[in-house]
C-alpha cells in the first residue's frame, strides 16, 4: 500500500519526508522484524533508545518511520527516506495502521473483546468452550495461550502487540476461524494494542486495584478499560453489543463514564437493575447451582431458568454468567448454552482443584494476584468447607507495592492459617517482599509462618491440612515458571502440589 493511501486513510499522519508513492509492506515497532518496505514505529518507553535503534534500521535498509509529533529531532531520523508523524497517540495509531496492512481482518471475524482486572482468562475459556461445542471453529488470545481450534501456541503478552496481534487474526482467517474471543488487558488497551479492531462485542467484569506500577492511579487504570467501549462504538460491524457487569467493583464508575460519552452502540447490565442477572447460587464441593435471569427485548417479563455448572467458586458462577448471556446475545440458542455449561473444562491456573490420593481433603491453584482476587477466592472456599482454609501466597517483586499489606490483611480475614512464600520476587530481595506482606497484619497475629522457598511452602500446607481441609496456593495460577532475579527457573503449582500429596 502507498503511503498516500495510508495518509488518505488516517488524516492525524503527515508526511514529513518522503515520497508519498513510496510502497509499504507492513509495521513493527521491533528493530527484528522490520523489513526494508516496512514502517518501524518508535516504541513507547524505549527513548533511551531510539539513536540505537535507529542506526540499526538504517544499517538494514529500512526507508520508512513513523514518530509522534514532537520526536522530530531525534538524532538518526535525518538517515531516513520516509518520515511519517503522527499528532495523535502513537500506540493507537500504530494499531490502526497495522490493522489497515493485514488487510482489516477483524471485519471478517467476530471479534470478542474481555476486559476487567479479574475474570478475563476464565471468561474467554468459557466462551470458547461454549462456542466451540456449539460447532463454531474459535480463536483464543490470552493470559495462558493462543488458540486457533485445536492448535495451542504460545503467548508473552495478555494482548499481543499490535502488529502480531493483527498477523494473528489474518491467520485465524485462513483456518476458518469463525469467533475470537480475547483478553484485552489495561495495558494493551492503553498502549494501542487492539486500536483500528473492528469488535462483534466487548463485555466488562470488574476493576479493582492492580498494575499502578504502571496506571499510577486508579482513574487511568479506569481511562484505559474504558477504551474497550470506544473500540465497540467505533467498531463498522452489525449487532456489535456490549455488557458491563454492574453490581461489582469499579462496575458503577464506568456505568458513569459510559452514561457521560452517550454511546449509541447498545450496552447492557448484568446485575440487579440489568437486563441479565444471577440468583440462588448453592455452592459444593462438587459444582454449583445458580439461577440465571433475563429480560425478554420488548416484553414485559423476565425469563428465569435454573442451571448448573462443574465450576466451582462464586466467582466462576459469575463468569459462567456472563459468559451465557454473551453468548445468547451472539445468537447462539438458550438451551444450548445451557446445556453446555454442565461441563466446562477447568482453566489452567483458575480454581484448579487438586485432590489428595485419599480425597479426604483439596487444594485449590488460582492465579490471584490482586486483594479484590485473593479475597473472592478465599469467601469461596469458606462457603466450600468451613472445616480448614490455609492461604499461602505471595507477591510479585518489581511491581505495585502497595497492595502487598491489603493482600496480608485479607489473608488474616478470611483464613485459618497463613504461609507466606516468593511469588516471582525478581529483582527486589523475597524477604523484604514478604515482610510488607506483613505490615497488613493485626497486632498480635501469630497465625501464620513465612517460608520464602516456595516448594518447601507448599509441601508445608499440604502436611498442615485436615481432612475437609483447603489449602488455598495463590498467585502463580498456570505458570510454568517462577523469576528469581533476572532468572526464570522451571515451577509449576499445580505439579508441586500433587507431588507434597504424594509425599504424606
Amino acid at each position: 500500500m502507498k503511503i498516500s493511501e495510508i495518509i488518505k486513510k488516517f488524516p492525524e499522519i503527515k508526511l514529513r519526508k518522503g515520497d508519498p508513492e513510496f510502497e509499504i509492506s507492513y509495521i513493527w515497532a521491533d528493530t527484528r522484524l522490520t523489513k526494508k518496505d516496512d514502517i518501524f514505529v518508535l516504541p513507547e518507553g524505549q527513548s533511551e533508545r531510539y539513536t540505537a535503534y535507529l542506526e540499526s534500521l538504517f544499517q538494514q535498509g529500512v526507508k520508512t518511520v513513523l514518530i509522534q509529533s514532537g520526536q522530530i529531532k531525534i538524532p538518526g531520523l535525518e538517515n531516513f527516506e520516509n518520515i511519517l508523524e503522527s499528532d495523535q497517540y502513537l500506540g493507537d495509531t500504530h494499531g490502526k495502521v497495522a490493522h489497515l496492512l493485514a488487510g482489516s481482518p477483524s471485519k471478517k471475524l467476530k471479534v470478542i473483546g474481555i476486559t476487567g482486572t479479574n475474570g478475563k482468562t476464565s471468561l474467554t475459556f468459557i466462551l470458547f468452550h461454549i462456542a466451540t461445542k456449539l460447532g463454531k471453529k474459535c480463536g483464543l488470545i490470552g493470559t495462558v495461550h493462543i488458540r486457533i481450534g485445536d492448535e495451542i501456541k504460545e503467548t508473552g503478552y495478555t494482548t499481543p502487540d499490535a502488529s502480531s496481534l493483527n498477523l494473528l487474526l489474518k491467520e485465524m482467517i485462513t483456518k476458518d476461524v469463525e469467533y475470537v474471543f480475547v483478553e484485552m488487558s489495561s495495558h494493551g488497551l492503553k498502549l494501542g494494542r487492539t486500536s483500528g479492531l473492528d469488535v462483534q462485542a466487548v463485555g466488562f467484569t470488574n476493576l479493582t486495584q492492580d498494575h499502578l506500577d504502571f496506571h499510577h492511579d486508579m482513574d487511568d487504570y479506569l481511562n484505559s478499560k474504558f477504551k474497550i467501549f470506544q473500540l465497540l462504538e467505533q467498531s463498522a460491524l452489525k449487532n456489535k453489543f456490549g455488557i458491563v457487569a454492574s453490581d461489582v467493583a469499579g462496575g458503577p464508575e464506568m456505568i458513569e463514564r459510559l452514561s457521560e460519552a452517550k454511546f449509541t452502540s447498545p450496552i447492557y447490565l448484568l446485575g440487579a437493575t440489568g437486563e441479565f442477572n444471577y440468583t440462588h447460587t448453592k455452592l459444593s464441593i462438587l459444582g454449583s447451582e445458580f439461577r440465571l435471569h433475563r429480560k425478554e427485548k420488548n416484553l414485559p417479563f423476565i425469563h428465569v431458568r435454573k442451571v448448573s455448572t462443574n465450576l466451582l467458586g462464586n466467582f466462576n458462577v459469575f463468569n459462567v454468567s456472563l459468559a451465557s448471556f454473551i453468548a445468547s446475545e451472539l445468537g447462539f440458542g438458550w438451551e444450548a448454552i445451557i446445556k453446555t455449561i454442565e461441563v466446562i473444562p477447568t482453566v489452567p491456573g483458575r480454581f484448579q482443584v487438586v485432590k489428595s490420593p485419599d480425597l479426604s481433603r483439596i487444594a485449590v491453584i488460582d492465579y490471584a494476584h490482586t486483594p479484590d482476587a485473593l479475597e473472592n477466592i478465599l469467601k469461596s472456599c469458606m462457603e466450600i468447607s468451613s472445616k480448614q482454609i490455609i492461604c499461602l501466597f505471595g507477591c510479585g517483586g518489581d511491581r505495585d507495592r502497595t497492595k502487598r499489606p491489603i493482600m496480608g490483611r485479607i489473608a488474616e480475614e478470611y483464613s485459618d492459617y497463613v504461609i507466606l512464600t516468593s511469588d516471582n520476587p525478581r529483582t527486589e530481595n523475597p524477604k523484604i517482599i514478604l515482610e510488607e506482606i506483613e505490615a497488613g497484619f493485626s497486632r498480635g497475629f501469630k497465625r501464620y509462618e513465612t517460608i520464602p522457598d516456595r516448594r518447601q511452602a507448599i509441601e508445608r500446607g499440604v502436611a498442615l491440612l485436615e481432612k475437609d481441609g483447603i489449602l488455598v496456593v495463590a498467585g502463580k495460577g498456570h505458570e510454568t515458571y517462577q523469576i528469581i532475579g533476572k532468572e526464570k527457573f522451571e515451577f509449576i503449582d499445580y505439579e508441586e502440589v500433587e507431588k507434597a500429596f504424594h509425599k504424606i
